[in-house]
């Protein structure tokens, strides 16, 4: 198995099993399709900076959309404590722009996965690059430490 990304290094040393899918860059929700992955199992991951210099990566659906609040709830913070991260902070998270994955073992990371995504069998993520896709069962992202806050990130609030 290569290990050849940051998501593939973390998986590896945590022994989870995994694929990975070389394809053209994907930097953004209208170029999944160039995947040539399964859109409806995707797994997009955004990445935010807190105020104590935490990183905050929150997996969510590929074609869903991330509610802030349910986020900031999740994480114990105010939503305007949520700050998007900039390339250069990806780059010491070893990822780039339209590679952000949810499998990173850095301890400044908190990790937010959306339940809805526990439904499928695998899902396909970031790997640190955007020309390469990780094939994961979600239940081992969720257990890779550090471990992730599993709640509903995309529903709006009733």
């Amino acid at each position: 198995m290569s290990t050849s990304t940051p998501a593939a290094a973390a998986l590896a040393r945590a022994g989870v099993p995994f694929r990975l899918h070389e394809h053209p860059p994907a930097r953004r929700e209208a170029d999944l399709h160039l995947t040539g992955l399964d859109v409806d199992t995707s797994a997009k991951t955004l990445a935010f900076v807190l105020p104590d210099g935490r990183f905050a990566l929150a997996a969510i659906p590929g074609r869903a959309r991330l509610r802030y609040g349910n986020l900031a709830r999740a994480l114990g913070v105010p939503r305007s404590a949520l700050h998007p991260m900039d390339p250069g902070q990806l780059l010491e998270l070893g990822m780039e722009p339209g590679g952000v994955s949810p499998a990173c073992d850095d301890p400044r990371v908190v990790r937010a996965v959306d339940s809805s995504l526990l439904a499928h069998a695998v899902v396909y993520c970031g790997s640190g690059s955007a020309s390469v896709s990780v094939e994961v069962a979600p239940a081992d992202l969720v257990a890779l430490a550090p471990i992730a806050i599993v709640a509903d990130l995309c529903s709006e609030a009733p």
